[in-house]
């Protein structure tokens, strides 16, 4: 798992290696130090730790146990709630700091590292039972038998207890040969038994938690040579083989509809796979694990941001997962595909996108903890060839345009309610290097604004009926598919309403064409959100009333502002707007004929970056609405 010579030498002549293990010595140290805990203190579920203003992520201050602060507005907020979501974040903090320190002893030779991984280690696994059972919803259980679905011990809930503990024993397999005889024997004897358990009973279904608990009953029981443990993961009911067969789908995406949700639970299962390779354990849907990796690689942009429908992050790109790119290419080797796409990740020039929680350990930003452990050698001084070849997801009800200067996501179905969002036939959109239009995705689930804004159909490119939120989480179908072009439509968007919508790549832009057809005359919404704002200095043929209103307040509406009614030209039949994106001068032009039109300010993600939003309304059983977007100075 570390190869300790090639490290050592790395660390010696790369600025970034030696500099990161430098960090990393005052961090596990500074953190030992000072480090305090104990089973009666209780953790809380990290989605709450969100800003209740704009939803951004508090800052985490390991020295501040009580004081938490948006790094956005600067509101500082005081409460128990949030003082056991410090806990929770505290924890992950030792996670890392064993795994680290573990690192740090193989390339040091030094003994207080080593002392530090066993002090860590054995406190939470010596102590694990007397951790109080309690679940994300603040629940508190006396006993197993008693306890609801999604409960952990030492953390908010059993998926955050997976995460911990599988970076827990990757730092102790760094160091197993070292580690005491007696907590080896706890550990085979006694924590096994107890952490099978507390999962046993969980894992139940086709999900990415339970993904998450049999990677991690994996890791363990290879860990100590546990067969029950072994058997449980790979072979049971509900075993991690049934999971990508079933949870998989053709085109290699996580059906959970989210491109985050795809890399987290890939997380899990890598580590699964990378000690079944260190161990010589058969994993039989290991093609399934790198197919996902490779067709994550072809989702993306040619920029390689990523498209980002459903629940996760904002602002994600490949570099986001890095890390689990790197566990992949100890997987599957530096040759293999997986390595190439590493490579290329690795060598383009743009900054990663973070994510907010459950985060992994990078040092700059740049070079994650998994490449400094497995690919201490790994080359990536590659030409960046922009992946610009269209892909027709059709079983995840995706497609993705490309000709070389526009990118088109589309987004035309669900695979059920498990992390979707209400946004049918929605789409994302870059020109060249600048991102036109995108998902929002969410904040945190306990952020008000997550399912007030994030979570609505208002806020994505999609037609809303009578201002109410899309009812269908059903499968879309394609009915046409090109490499510039796509057609698609779903059946009961609501209950008597569907959608068709064609997408058609342009030289120079896009052409989008939107039909929508109900059993009665209703009001139709068509939103397109953009990430720019009007260029007024060029010729309008409209008037403008500000002050208007859109007439609802319920399902995001509200958070319209700065409404604007655009009066067009009397006899006119098209509107056309021009933008500023970047270094580009865009002009859009729509059907207007019997359509309201209105300009408004809505929020972006956090909510104090805004958008402009367009809003065509039409009073109508059936209607198409027909935009086009071109670049001007080509």
């Amino acid at each position: 798992m570390l190869n300790k010579e090639l490290l050592i030498q790395q660390i010696k002549t790369s600025k970034d290696f030696f500099d990161m293990a430098e960090q990393m010595k005052l961090e596990v140290e500074t953190f030992y130090k000072t480090f305090e805990d104990s089973p009666n203190k209780h953790s809380a579920w990290g989605h709450h730790y969100f800003c209740k203003e704009d939803g951004s992520v508090l800052e985490y201050n390991p020295s501040a146990p009580h004081h938490h602060i948006c790094p956005i507005c600067k509101k500082v907020y005081s409460s128990s709630l949030l003082d056991d979501v410090w806990i929770y974040l505290y924890r992950n903090e030792a996670a890392l700091t064993i795994l680290k320190a573990a690192v740090l002893y193989k390339i040091t030779d030094k003994k207080k590292y080593l002392d530090i991984v066993v002090s860590l280690a054995s406190f939470y696994i010596l102590s694990f039972e007397k951790f109080e059972l309690h679940n994300k919803e603040g629940l508190f259980f006396d006993s197993l038998d008693t306890m609801k679905w999604g409960c952990g011990r030492i953390m908010p809930q059993n998926l955050n207890e997976c995460i911990f503990f599988i970076r827990i024993f990757t730092g102790l397999e760094v160091v197993k040969d070292e580690l005491p005889k007696d907590f080896m024997e706890f550990i085979r004897k006694k924590f096994c038994r107890q952490f099978y358990d507390l999962l046993n009973p969980q894992i139940n279904k086709i999900h990415n938690i339970s993904c998450w608990m049999n990677s991690a009953l994996g890791v363990i029981g290879l860990f100590a040579g546990d067969e029950k443990l072994i058997h449980f993961a790979f072979e049971g009911q509900f075993n991690i083989n049934r999971q990508l067969k079933e949870g998989v789908t053709e085109d290699g995406f996580w059906y959970e509809g989210s491109i985050h949700y795809n890399f987290f639970t890939l997380e899990g299962i890598l580590y699964l796979a990378l000690f079944a390779k260190n161990y010589k354990k058969e994993f039989e849907e290991l093609n399934t694990v790198e197919k996902m990796l490779v067709s994550a690689y072809n989702y993306a942009f040619s920029n390689q941001q990523l498209p980002n429908p459903n629940d996760g992050w904002p602002n994600i790109n490949l570099k986001s997962y890095s890390y689990i790119y790197s566990v992949g290419t100890e997987v599957f080797g530096y040759e293999s595909k997986v390595g190439e796409i590493l490579a290329q990740i690795l060598a383009s020039n743009y900054e990663r996108g973070e994510v907010p929680l459950s985060k992994p350990y990078y040092f700059h930003n740049r070079l994650s903890l998994e490449q400094f452990i497995l690919l201490p050698d790994f080359v990536y001084d590659v030409e960046v060839v922009p992946n610009r070849t269209s892909m027709d997801f059709e079983k995840s009800n995706y497609a993705l345009l490309k000709n070389g200067k526009i990118d088109v996501f589309y987004k035309y179905g669900h695979h059920g309610p498990s992390h979707a969002h209400p946004d049918k036939m929605t789409i994302e959109v870059i020109f060249g290097k600048e991102t036109l239009t995108k998902d929002l995705s969410n904040s945190g689930y306990g952020s008000i604004i997550c399912n007030q804004w994030h979570r609505i159909t208002a806020s994505h490119n999609t037609v809303v009926i009578d201002g109410m939120n899309h009812t269908s989480v059903e499968p879309g179908i394609k009915l046409s598919f090109t490499n510039s072009s796509c057609d698609a439509k779903v059946e009961h968007v609501y209950e008597d309403v569907g959608f068709r919508r064609k997408i058609q790549l342009l030289s120079d832009g896009f052409y989008d064409e939107f039909e929508v057809k109900s059993g009665r005359e209703r009001n139709y919404d068509f939103i397109f959100h953009v990430e720019s704002d009007l260029d007024m200095n060029m010729d309008t043929t409209f008037e403008t009333s500000k002050n208007s209103s859109l007439g609802y307040t319920e399902n995001g509406y509200a958070y319209f502002k700065d409404i604007i009614k655009l009066i067009p030209l009397k006899g006119s039949e098209e509107l056309i707007l021009y933008w500023k994106l970047g270094g580009l001068k865009l002009a859009s032009s729509m059907n207007i004929i019997d359509t309201e039109v209105f300009l408004a300010k809505s929020p972006a993600n956090p909510v104090t970056d805004l958008r402009t939003s367009i809003i065509l309304r039409r009073k109508a059983k059936h209607t198409t609405y027909q935009m086009e977007w071109k670049i001007l100075n080509v």
